[in-house]
């Protein structure tokens, strides 16, 4: 729900948690609005977790990559150097821009993405760079998935930022005190309908 489709839901209720109905439709309004918080909190944990997994998830890929990728270069070095073709054996500046990159996007993956929790589609883009130097040509396939994710869960967020109870989407507690009674002790089923009688015909039902 839209922060301009609420009646009687205010910005102080949801920060308080808490919503006193006297009415049918504050009832009514109540329980929409709780539906549209759970899901919401739905979709906003859905894309959390997601994002979250592949983050962490991937990171072991570009090391596995690496060490897969010396073990075949190491064997294919061993052949050229018996057979005296050194032009062929990686050199030390080949192997060092490799475990350069791999060390830069762990880096920057943990720290900006993972513990920082950033999710911009551009930083996720420049944190992921790096991995290029570790796992050229596949590399881009990671760079590619890192940005749509990103760029995923920025959209849900902002498209889910324009719905009332952004961002926890909490669940009002909805309670039907009188709110003139003297003493809580004095309240009935029969005096809450007492008094939300006027706001109802009489072949209506309330609570």
């Amino acid at each position: 729900m839209k922060p301009s489709e609420l009646n009687f839901i205010t910005h102080d209720i949801i920060d308080k948690g808490t919503f006193n109905v006297t009415s049918p439709e504050m009832m009514d309004e109540a329980r929409r609005y709780n539906m549209d918080m759970v899901t919401n909190a739905a979709i906003k944990r859905r894309t959390d977790v997601v994002t979250g997994i592949w983050f962490v998830a991937h990171l072991p890929l570009p090391f596995l990559w690496v060490c897969f990728m010396l073990a075949n270069r190491t064997l294919s070095d061993m052949g050229a150097y018996g057979a005296g073709d050194f032009g062929q054996i990686m050199t030390y500046a080949a192997i060092g821009a490799v475990m350069l990159g791999l060390v830069a996007y762990y880096g920057l993956m943990g720290y900006y993405i993972i513990f920082r929790f950033q999710r911009d589609p551009k930083l996720v883009l420049l944190c992921s760079l790096p991995v290029l130097l570790a796992m050229f040509p596949l590399g881009f396939l990671i760079v590619g998935i890192n940005v749509i994710m990103a760029w995923w869960y920025t959209k849900t967020d902002e498209k889910l930022s324009k719905e009332a109870g952004y961002p926890a989407f909490v669940r009002l507690i909805v309670t039907t005190v009188e709110s003139d009674s003297k003493s809580i002790l004095n309240l009935t089923y029969d005096s809450i309908k007492a008094r939300t009688k006027h706001w109802r015909s009489d072949d209506e039902e309330f609570l």
